[in-house]
């Protein structure tokens, strides 16, 4: 009876455990990818299409380094750890990449589902989100701190966080240019793709 007191007592020390960290990790990358899922199959209007096929056309236009990808991605990664509002400000980046993929996928005629599927097939779509999935865990768990006032505690866990998302944010952005590269060889023109849909 005096040992269940004492594991009560203990649940929370101002910090998640390894194990239940990368649990928590896990679940939040699976919700963002069918939060992207999700986004990407509701309706669009033709004035949507074609406001956000101008807009990947401008991305795919764009000749970016490696840094160029990191930095962007890292950028929304850190405002996605901002206690209480990270979250939402990450969730709607998702939803509107999402959005983005809706687009192409009724112009190309290409399942969304499809279309996702590549990002994690060529291995860099799920290393970043993954690091969103870092990152959105930690800003709830720190904001689960503060509320407790534990958030020194969880402070050293924070730090840690950021480095590992900047570490597969890297990894992830060394991949998508190669795959830019590889792609912009077999078709040099992919810039123009959306205009020509």
């Amino acid at each position: 009876m005096r040992n269940l007191k004492n594991n009560n007592s203990s649940t929370w020390r101002g910090t998640l455990s390894v194990r239940n960290r990368l649990i928590l990790i896990i679940i939040i990358t699976v919700s963002l990818y069918s939060l992207l899922y999700i986004a990407s199959i509701i309706p669009l209007s033709a004035d949507e299409i074609t406001s956000l096929m101008e807009e990947a056309e401008k991305i795919l236009r764009e000749k970016y380094t490696i840094m160029d990808i990191f930095l962007n991605n890292f950028m929304i990664s850190l405002l996605m750890f901002i206690p209480l509002a990270g979250p939402f400000i990450g969730g709607y980046a998702i939803y509107f990449t999402g959005r983005l993929i809706g687009a192409l996928s009724v112009s190309t005629g290409v399942p969304s589902i499809l279309l996702i599927s590549m990002t994690i097939i060529t291995f860099y779509g799920f290393i970043e989100f993954l690091a969103y999935g870092t990152a959105f865990t930690e800003s709830i768990v720190f904001t689960y701190s503060i509320f407790k006032k534990k958030s020194r505690i969880e402070s050293r866990w924070l730090i840690i966080s950021i480095a590992a998302v900047a570490i597969l944010l890297l990894i992830a952005a060394t991949i998508e240019y190669m795959l830019i590269q590889f792609f912009g060889q077999i078709y040099p023109n992919l810039e123009e793709l959306p205009a020509k849909i």
